[in-house]
């Protein structure tokens, strides 16, 4: 099988579309990419490298960038949208200038005249859980209106009839298949003029010919009409495009999600319309909250400890990288650093075995956490605690630190749990780490008397 090539003009023209987009061919069971645009280029963070190497990178490795637990996933969809055609709609994470982005990727089968199968894929960046891009309509809306004057254009030239029908049949190709759904309407009348298959299906319509001549109130309830028409005087009071996000209902009365642009415009008879693309995100909303949930969740079991259920070390470091942040901005409250270990617990290890040393670890952290209710508790180390004490907890820290030396005193004679401890305030040092190394120094001062208290 041979590689489809597109004519240079229709080659320019889809390299240089701002929507984040690619198309492939599968070539002997190896997939090959036909076209990048600079959209694609810049969501996938080669907009600074050479076209033609790009091109290398990207066949010799599709999946570059891609979040090694997501490339299964990734791999399955591929095959199977291979295999069976029909539309290849996926979720996954891919890395860029040092992070990772939640990517959602949406391809359909796109059949040239010499019988060739291509792969046209759309990617629209979800963001990092943080936020919305409302961003890829917009550049949709603008593209399409540089392809019409670029059309009309070419159309004033004598000899360039062939590359208008090319060019056309492109654009057509894209606005088609693509997942927003897209429309136009006479502004005098409300009638929709046009509409692709997504906007069809979308008001119940088997063809978008079905759409063609109706207005919202013929098709949709009168709620949801009268909101549309709402939406397009705000749009036609507008100097640039109109872009939203909203909940309505489809004509089967389903409710979705939208991301949504409208742009006046005036055709080549004077006729003043509204171009409308609507991109259904109901699903990737759906699945990206499912997403940052687990995450969250991921996230918060990495920060626990497993035994006593308090913060633990990897939390607590990122706890003082905040904190070390505030200071070089001249910003972090005034707090105090107290370090504490349990004594003698290799010794109930050795004697009583590390399922007492666990209920002594326990115990000790119960003693340590009833002491210091109103400041964060962290278990950095077998047998080392770590209190990051501020606000009433800071006002009282001489205080507590004595309360744990008049529970030892009382366990050095009637037995229990010894908590050797050491703190020490912030005082201008240049990072929390100095406040530490102070406390700890003191704990271990504590320990070696309470040590030999117990001798």
């Amino acid at each position: 099988m041979k590689k489809y090539r597109y004519s240079d003009e229709e080659l320019n023209l889809l390299e240089s579309s701002p929507i984040p987009f690619a198309i492939y061919q599968c070539i002997d069971g190896k997939v090959v990419t036909i076209v990048m645009s600079e959209g694609f280029l810049e969501l996938s963070g080669y907009e600074d490298v050479e076209k033609k190497e790009i091109y290398n990178l990207v066949n010799d490795d599709i999946y570059r960038n891609v979040h090694p637990d997501d490339l299964s996933s990734i791999v399955e969809a591929v095959n199977c949208f291979l295999a069976e055609g029909g539309v290849f709609d996926v979720i996954y994470r891919q890395k860029k200038d040092g992070e990772y982005r939640v990517v959602h990727s949406y391809g359909r089968h796109i059949y040239k005249e010499d019988g060739t199968r291509l792969a046209f894929v759309w990617y629209t960046d979800q963001g990092a859980f943080v936020g919305e891009s409302i961003n890829e309509n917009e550049d949709i809306s603008a593209e399409y209106a540089r392809l019409q004057q670029e059309n009309e254009r070419l159309r004033k030239e004598a000899d360039a009839s062939r590359k208008i029908m090319s060019l056309k049949k492109s654009l057509s190709d894209l606005l088609t298949n693509m997942p927003a759904m897209t429309f136009s309407k006479d502004v005098d009348t409300g009638k929709y003029l046009a509409c692709n298959q997504a906007f069809a299906e979308y008001a119940n319509k088997e063809t978008p010919e079905g759409v063609v001549g109706l207005t919202d109130l013929e098709i949709f309830d009168e709620e949801t009409a009268i909101h549309f028409i709402e939406d397009d005087k705000k749009a036609l009071a507008m100097d640039g495009p109109y872009i939203f996000y909203e909940d309505v209902p489809d004509a089967a009365g389903n409710p979705r999600q939208f991301q949504t642009t409208k742009l006046k415009f005036t055709d080549d008879t004077g006729r003043e319309c509204l171009l409308g693309l609507c991109q259904d995100v109901t699903d990737a909303m759906r699945i990206k909250h499912e997403y940052t949930e687990k995450l969250a969740l991921v996230q918060n079991m990495a920060e626990i400890d497993s035994l006593t259920g308090i913060k633990n070390k990897n939390a607590y470091k990122v706890r003082e990288s905040i904190m070390n942040q505030r200071i070089q901005e001249q910003r972090q409250p005034e707090f105090a650093i107290v370090v504490l270990d349990v004594n003698d617990l290799k010794k109930i290890n050795d004697t009583e075995g590390h399922e007492a040393g666990d209920k002594y670890i326990c115990d000790a952290c119960d003693i340590i956490c009833n002491i210091f209710k109103r400041s964060p508790v962290y278990r950095i180390g077998g047998d080392e605690f770590v209190v990051i004490s501020q606000d009433e907890d800071y006002a009282r820290s001489e205080e507590l630190v004595d309360v744990i030396a008049r529970h030892n005193k009382d366990a050095l004679i009637n037995g229990g749990v010894v908590v050797a401890c050491g703190m020490a305030k912030y005082d201008q040092q240049d990072c929390v780490a100095a406040v530490f190394e102070i406390a700890d120094k003191r704990m271990y001062e504590n320990k070696k008397s309470l040590k030999m208290r117990r001798s």
